[in-house]
């Protein structure tokens, strides 16, 4: 029988498996803690079930995974919000997962300051024309 933190680690990387983040041993903990801005060794632990994240950092897991924080923290109800599966889940599964590309832009995104990533927001919803439906 696992432990709550074993099973919180099993939920992570199975989600973050379904958003095609890297996968362990090919620069999932390196990207994962450089994208959450965490130290590497604190990062290793709660991906190998020996810690639980901070409550912000599991914020941030959750929206990056797609998934509830609830059910990726406790494992209870729901993982997803009704017809916000992530890519590859369930039936209304595609081929939208996240890129590398995509990654490494997020990583930087996360570096600027928050006056800048709103301007820059506004400039790729008008160039995606999906000016306020966010």
């Amino acid at each position: 029988m696992s432990t709550p933190k074993q099973a919180f680690a099993r939920r992570l990387n199975e989600a973050l498996d379904r958003v095609r983040f890297p996968a362990q041993g090919k620069g999932r903990l390196s990207q994962l803690s450089e994208l959450l801005g965490s130290d590497p060794e604190e990062t290793d632990r709660w991906l190998k079930g020996s810690a639980f994240p901070p409550t912000s950092v599991l914020v941030k897991l959750a929206a990056l995974t797609q998934t509830r924080s609830n059910w990726l923290f406790t494992g209870q109800g729901e993982p997803y919000e009704p017809g916000k599966r992530p890519p590859g889940v369930g039936p209304t599964g595609g081929d939208t997962a996240l890129s590398q590309e995509a990654l490494r832009l997020a990583r930087l995104w996360s570096r600027l300051p928050a006056q800048q990533r709103q301007a820059i927001a506004r400039v790729v919803e008008e160039l995606a024309g999906d000016k306020g439906k966010a």
